[in-house]
């Protein structure tokens, strides 16, 4: 019984320094939707499983912008409850997350005016949506997200920025090895790279994103962490095309689908 003692209190001494390594170190991006709006969008960086910024990248809502020069009286003060909500998880894990469900001990002039216990669900969904999707860009290369076991079918997902479907993508998994993979939605700032009669830039880049998808089809799962790196199977990536900026928007993409769980498991 003394023995069992001691085991258990060694694991609890050791299991936050287990938890503080769940993340690996990159910068984060994710999101809250609802009627159609995307009403939070933030980034944030993770460093040895701690929160070390995080920055609100949009707020909106139904009475418009909230992040806007000339927003009303009532928006600055809902942004900065936000601010302050994510302030507070400055230096903590992603644990402290499950603190923003009693933001009344958190934020300040909280009432029902400002609905800041409705607000703070939205944030918390949005970073839980970004922890789920792995990091958008890496910090360090030599820590990458873990693959795990995934049912057999079809999986799709998407990365979706300012209210535009920019990536959609379907896949199939058998024996967690990718195949049949394809773009459902492939546009930016209004530019449909999957539309017929498209420009020479737009094809390019085109063909870029389908050599990253080519790159999956008869890897694992885990083959994703690679896409990090998309200079080493994507032909002619520079600054201009924006291969390297746009490949995390696919990773992203995949992981949502992941997330999802499969979309179905059969060929109906």
């Amino acid at each position: 019984m003394k023995r069992l003692l001691i085991c258990l209190l060694v694991l609890c001494l050791f299991l936050p320094a287990a938890q503080a390594q769940e993340y690996p170190d990159g910068i984060y991006r994710g999101f809250y939707y609802d009627g159609g709006i995307e009403q939070i969008s933030i980034q944030f960086q993770m460093e040895e499983g701690l929160f070390v910024s995080i920055v609100y990248r949009g707020v909106k809502y139904k009475d418009g912008d909230y992040m806007i020069e000339d927003a009303s009286d009532a928006q600055k003060a809902t942004l900065a409850q936000y601010e302050q909500m994510a302030d507070y998880l400055i230096g903590k894990g992603a644990e402290a997350i499950s603190d923003l469900y009693s933001p009344y001990d958190i934020v300040h002039d909280v009432d029902a005016v400002t609905s800041a216990t409705v607000q703070s669900s939205k944030l918390i969904s949005a970073l839980w949506d970004g922890l789920n999707r792995r990091p958008f860009k890496l910090i360090d290369t030599s820590k990458l997200p873990e693959a795990e076991t995934y049912q057999d079918g079809w999986y799709r997902g998407s990365y979706m920025e300012g209210g535009s479907e920019e990536v959609a993508v379907e896949f199939r998994l058998t024996g967690d090895v990718f195949g049949e993979l394809s773009y459902r939605a492939l546009q930016y700032k209004g530019e449909d790279y999957l539309a017929d009669g498209a420009s020479e830039a737009v094809r390019l880049t085109r063909g870029q994103f389908e050599q990253l998808l080519a790159y999956l089809d008869g890897r694992p799962v885990s083959a994703v962490n690679e896409l990090y790196q998309p200079g080493n199977m994507v032909t002619d990536t520079d600054a201009s095309s924006g291969a390297t900026i746009r490949a995390p928007k696919v990773i992203s993409a995949i992981w949502d689908a992941l997330n999802r769980h499969a979309y179905r498991v059969d060929d109906e």
